[in-house]
C-alpha cells in the first residue's frame, strides 16, 4: 500500500477516554472509519454490552467494524489510535498503513497502560503527551509530536485527560503536518507503568497524602474506595474542610466531597449527610 495522504481517515478506540478524540475527528474528517472491539459480557447478569465507541458510531451513523488481527484496511491512509484495548501484532502492522497512538506522557517516560495515573501517584511535574507511529514494541515507535502541558498542582486524572485533549485540538494542524515524518527518538530515562486493579483503589491502609493521590489518580479508571463502617464507599473527590463525613486513616482524616455510597448513586457529601440524618 502506498497511501501517504496527510490525514487520519481511520480511528481505533474502545473506551470513554477515546470518545472525545473520536468526536473531534468525526467533525473534522470526511468518510471516517472506526475500528473498535466487539461487545463483551458484563455485570452480574452477563449481558452483552457494546462499548461507548460503538454506541456513538451507531447513534451518529459512522461506519465501524470490530477489530481482527487478520484484517487489512486497504483504504486506510493514516489511523489515529486512542485508548484501544487490543495490541497489534507485527503481522497486522506490516500489512496495514501507519497507525499513530496518542500516549499520555512525555515518552520515553511512563510507557505502558497507566501513564496519567502513575504520574499523579509519583507527583510528576512534567506532564504531557506524545504521538508516535506504532510498531511491535511497547510505546517505542518513532515520534511525530510531543508537547508538555502547563498545569496546576493536585490535578485529578480527569483534569489531565482534558488538558491534553484541549492541547491536541489546538495542535491538530501541526500534528497533521508531521504525519509520515519522524522526530528523533530519545531513549534516556525510559520507564514503564503497570495496569491497576481494584485492590489498588482501596485506601484503608494508606496515609492521608497517599489516599488523596489515589483519589485524584483513579477518578477515571477507579474510583478509589474505602470500607467504612462495613460498607464500601467510592470516593470521587475530596476537600480540605469537613463537610460532615470524616474518614480516619493512618495519620489523620480525609474529607470526601463526592461519593458513591454502597448501593446508591453518586452524590455530594452534603446530600448524603442529609439523607442519613
Amino acid at each position: 500500500m502506498v497511501f501517504q495522504v496527510k490525514m487520519f481517515n481511520y480511528f481505533f478506540g474502545s473506551d470513554s477516554r477515546s470518545l472525545s478524540y473520536l468526536k473531534f475527528l468525526n467533525d473534522n474528517t470526511k468518510n471516517l472509519s472506526v475500528v473498535t472491539t466487539a461487545p463483551i459480557e458484563t455485570g452480574r447478569g452477563k449481558k452483552v454490552k457494546a462499548n461507548i465507541i460503538e454506541t456513538f458510531c451507531v447513534e451518529n451513523s459512522i461506519r465501524f467494524k470490530y477489530f481482527n488481527q487478520t484484517d487489512i484496511y486497504e483504504d486506510m491512509s493514516n489511523a489515529l489510535c486512542v485508548s484501544f484495548k487490543n495490541i497489534f501484532s507485527q503481522e497486522f502492522l506490516s500489512k496495514n498503513n501507519n497507525i499513530y497512538n496518542v500516549h499520555l506522557s512525555l515518552l520515553p517516560k511512563f510507557k505502558g497502560p497507566s501513564p496519567v495515573e502513575t504520574q499523579i501517584l509519583n507527583n510528576e511535574n512534567n506532564i504531557g503527551y506524545s504521538i508516535f507511529k506504532i510498531d511491535e514494541k511497547v510505546d517505542s515507535g518513532p515520534l511525530i509530536f510531543s508537547n508538555k502541558i502547563q498545569h496546576k498542582n493536585n490535578l485529578y486524572a480527569s483534569d489531565v485527560y482534558q488538558y491534553i485533549f484541549n492541547d491536541f485540538i489546538n495542535s491538530f494542524n501541526d500534528i497533521i503536518e508531521n504525519l509520515n515524518s519522524e522526530l528523533n527518538k530519545i531513549n534516556d530515562n525510559e520507564s514503564f507503568t503497570n495496569k491497576f486493579n481494584k485492590t489498588d483503589f482501596c485506601i484503608n491502609k494508606d496515609d492521608v497524602k497517599t489516599a488523596q493521590k489515589k483519589i485524584r489518580a483513579f477518578d477515571v479508571v477507579g474510583p478509589a474506595y474505602i470500607i467504612h463502617n462495613d460498607k464500601n464507599i467510592k470516593i470521587h473527590k475530596y476537600t480540605n474542610s469537613n463537610l460532615g463525613l470524616e474518614i480516619k486513616l493512618n495519620d489523620g482524616y480525609i474529607f470526601p466531597s463526592e461519593i458513591t455510597p454502597q448501593g446508591r448513586n453518586r452524590m455530594k457529601v452534603e446530600d448524603y449527610i442529609r439523607g442519613i440524618k
